[in-house]
């Protein structure tokens, strides 16, 4: 398989969504962060990105705080959601 080198100029925005997919591992480098963006879109990309955002931000605060208190019977789960 040949490939081709392109330079391209790509704006702020472009990097930060490059440098957030290889700091939350989802490329492991540039130009795979590229292809995915190439791939699956720039707003599913930004999505993706705030999903893993969020959850980190729950495992930063249960790490801290502990794991939350789970009920033990579904029943309780039930009645919790109908509230």
């Amino acid at each position: 398989m040949r490939t081709n080198v392109i330079a391209i100029r790509i704006d702020d925005y472009m990097a930060d969504l490059i440098e957030k997919l290889i700091k939350y591992k989802i490329a492991k480098n540039k130009t795979d962060a590229l292809r995915w963006i190439m791939q699956n879109g720039t707003q599913n990309t930004k999505k993706t990105i705030e999903r893993k955002e969020r959850s980190e931000l729950i495992i930063k605060k249960w790490k801290k705080e502990g794991l939350p208190v789970m009920p033990q019977d579904l029943s309780e789960i039930s009645i919790k959601d109908r509230e």
